[in-house]
């Protein structure tokens, strides 16, 4: 007799094949012949299969007669999603309207990318915070300019301003960690995004992080690929935690329950780690990668971020003036006034997602991308570890 959990278990994977099959149908038709993009309800294989005219309906909607001339792409990368620069010349009407001509695009081009961003339920997160979400922050973060999903074969693009032209970004190498100038500064602009939004009915149709928890354990088997990252991270994992993969992700469930069901919701930015973030020319902190925009309770984008990007003594030197920072900037952005033992009992019940997002990624299945250098994951799972023992989060989840 099987028990409730394992049919769930085998229907969530009978999906998944259901799903793959369906995804990768599409994506090998497309090697065959990718669709032609003509108009803005087209998605895109790639951020090089673009069109002038579909580019022109894309970024020129607004302006009477302005029309993309050509446009080229000097760069580009892959990773969890397909990067690609992307430079646009317009006729006299798009100059004279100073639409954007420094631009890049993502794209969920080859099979991995779709079954893992896909399977996380992470594909429209982009689309809406560009879309409906960026201009009501005045956090440091790239312009949106337009996103679109496909639902059947999970084609996606996001087309968005490339800061490294725009605003000289430089993006942050994971293994060095933050300075505190720049702690502070993230502290600040996680308060920006969350006061804007605190309580907002506009972020009800975004997922929580029990979803998303839900949607990677089933589709994804997080639990069994973080318990591999584990063994994979061995070499800097603290040594009390070693072989406690079952009490970690316990305490990660718990900890994303709480996030979900017993603290005010607001927009999060729901993978923000160190690698997301930016430094502009004149110095300001920023963050990218908005793929993963979920709502739920603040702390989990505030440990996520310190956790992963703070070396573990400087963590310990500064978390009192983070919190601070955070607590002070809050209600000058629209959120409310926090306790600091309020904020520090969720920052230290928060903990727990950074750890098992990185174990996750270096544990990963062979049908997953590599979406980050080996190196990278060591250096926060090293952090983020060390951070769930010093904080003592599995007494503050009760796990």
């Amino acid at each position: 007799m099987f028990h409730s959990g394992t049919v769930g278990t085998m229907n969530a994977k009978m999906q998944l094949l259901g799903r793959a099959a369906v995804v990768g149908a599409h994506a090998v038709a497309e090697k065959v012949r990718a669709p032609t993009v003509h108009t803005r309800s087209d998605v895109p294989v790639s951020g090089r299969d673009l069109t002038d005219e579909w580019l022109t309906d894309v970024l020129c909607r607004d302006v009477r007669g302005a029309k993309v001339l050509a446009h080229s792409n000097p760069g580009g990368s892959s990773g969890t999603s397909e990067r690609v620069a992307l430079r646009v010349q317009y006729n006299a009407e798009g100059q004279a309207a100073g639409l954007p001509t420094e631009l890049f695009t993502k794209a969920t081009t080859s099979f991995k990318q779709r079954m893992v961003l896909g399977g996380a339920g992470a594909l429209e997160g982009e689309t809406r915070f560009y879309t409906d979400l960026r201009g009501r922050t005045t956090l440091e973060a790239p312009e949106g300019y337009w996103g679109r999903v496909d639902p059947v074969s999970w084609r996606s693009i996001a087309v968005m301003e490339d800061i490294a032209a725009t605003k000289g970004a430089t993006f942050l190498e994971p293994t060095t960690g933050f300075t505190r100038e720049q702690a502070l500064d993230l502290a600040g602009q996680l308060a920006r995004l969350h006061g804007a939004f605190w309580g907002d009915p506009a972020i009800g149709v975004l997922k929580t992080p029990a979803d998303y928890l839900e949607m990677t354990s089933q589709f994804l088997d997080i639990r069994k690929r973080s318990a591999v990252g584990m063994e994979r991270a061995r070499s800097v994992m603290p040594a009390a935690l070693m072989g406690q993969e079952d009490r970690l992700y316990e305490g990660t469930v718990r900890s994303m329950d709480i996030a979900t069901n017993e603290m005010e919701r607001t927009l999060l930015h729901g993978d923000a780690h160190a690698g997301q973030t930016y430094v502009t020319r004149d110095g300001r902190m920023g963050i990218a990668d908005w793929h993963a925009t979920q709502q739920g309770g603040w702390a989990f984008d505030f440990a996520y971020l310190m956790n992963s990007g703070c070396e573990p003594e400087d963590r310990r030197a500064w978390q009192q003036d983070l919190l601070e920072e955070y607590r002070t900037q809050l209600p000058q952005h629209g959120g409310p006034s926090i306790s600091h033992d309020d904020a520090l009992l969720a920052y230290r019940q928060q903990a727990f997602w950074a750890y098992t997002a990185w174990a996750f990624t270096i544990g990963r299945a062979s049908y997953q991308p590599e979406m980050q250098p080996v190196p990278t994951c060591l250096a926060i799972i090293r952090r983020t570890a060390i951070a769930i023992e010093e904080l003592d989060s599995f007494a503050a989840v009760g796990v």
